[in-house]
């Protein structure tokens, strides 16, 4: 069967443009580290996967988040006491509150993020538009696309 090229939608909004820096496979999981205009992500995935989309140095890929796996720090600090490598700086664009959960619309470097977080957290924090936020995604949560 021919590969597809056709681009397929997804559900997940979080979708940013990147290179691939460079990769790291140990025996099961690998680590990819993708630059998203300046702005790094590393990505736990599995070998499998390196193998299956032959991942290198220089590929262009779509890193792929989604919302519910995105946690906000209000401020512009990095967290150097957290195992969280992915910390990505922005400014909230919007924020839009329902009875439960919350949207919050981050500007960073390669686009937007969004993150899907309780109405309390952002009564907690006070989260408005302009505010300086870190989105924090754990590796494991990063999936790509090629």
């Amino acid at each position: 069967m021919a590969a597809s090229t056709e681009t397929k939608d997804l559900t997940t909004r979080n979708q940013l443009r990147g290179t691939v820096e460079s990769v790291r496979t140990g025996s099961v999981m690998a680590e990819v580290v993708i630059d998203v205009e300046g702005q790094q992500f590393v990505a736990a995935v599995t070998k499998h996967s390196v193998e299956r989309l032959r991942l290198s140095a220089g590929d262009s890929v779509t890193v792929l988040v989604k919302a519910t796996e995105v946690m906000l720090a209000k401020g512009s600090g990095s967290y150097e006491e957290l195992t969280t490598r992915n910390q990505i700086k922005g400014k909230v664009r919007s924020v839009e509150t329902g009875s439960v959960m919350a949207e919050v619309r981050i500007d960073v470097a390669g686009g937007e993020l969004v993150a899907a977080v309780t109405r309390h957290s952002v009564e907690r924090l006070g989260l408005a538009e302009g505010d300086d936020v870190v989105a924090l995604v754990k590796a494991t949560e990063v999936m790509l696309a090629k």
